[in-house]
């Protein structure tokens, strides 16, 4: 298990405790309706019905109700869930002061973080256009991730330069997805072929 993948499993187990006795079985509720969410689609369900969640979980609809007040608030879990497990693995520090070596690392590790979340990422970008949360969190993630290739890549080089923009295409998840699902590249040679894209424009730069 790589690992990304072993820090969902660390998240949703954190998610699910708690000292309380009351509380604990509402956490571990809410923890089973969002395993239950998250296993439907890695299994291959983009749009798991609120039913579907519920009888995965072992829980009826009723009480999922109870806990989430609609699918965005699953979302939102799932998300936070993600999020507490991704961020450490994209925000650790770097090992070089070199900022081409820097951008190297970070492709490996947008890479790695892909290849864990590509299940929940296509589901969402699916529902994005009929989920008001999923749209504004796709616009958030998108900004993030602009602002982490601006503070390793020189001025010349940011987001709002054509060579910036191809920078930031090629180390985008669509292109990670390309390579991986439509090109059947495998994720060493994916790591690779994003790494050549880069280097390629950068290379641009001292012409």
């Amino acid at each position: 298990m790589s690992q990304a993948n072993t820090a969902i499993v660390d998240a949703l187990k954190a998610e699910a405790t708690s000292s309380d006795g009351r509380r604990a079985r509402s956490q571990a509720s809410r923890s089973k309706i969002i395993q239950a969410m998250m296993d439907l689609i890695e299994g291959g369900d983009p749009d798991p019905s609120t039913a579907s969640v519920a009888k995965r979980a072992g829980v009826g609809l009723r009480s999922l109700f109870r806990h989430f007040e609609d699918k965005d608030a699953i979302y939102r879990e799932m998300d936070a869930i993600l999020m507490k497990a991704y961020r450490p693995i994209i925000e650790a520090p770097y090992s070089s002061d070199d900022w081409r070596e820097r951008l190297m690392e970070l492709i490996e590790r947008r890479c790695e973080v892909d290849e864990a979340s590509a299940p929940y990422r296509i589901s969402t970008t699916a529902m994005r256009r009929r989920s008001k949360f999923l749209k504004q969190n796709f616009q958030r993630v998108h900004d993030t991730e602009k602002a982490r290739l601006n503070s390793i890549l020189p001025s010349q080089l940011h987001t709002d330069t054509p060579l910036g923009r191809s920078i930031l295409v090629a180390m985008s998840f669509d292109t990670w997805r390309m390579l991986r699902e439509d090109e059947h590249l495998s994720a060493g040679e994916t790591v690779e072929a994003v790494k050549q894209m880069v280097g390629d424009v950068i290379a641009r730069l001292d012409d």
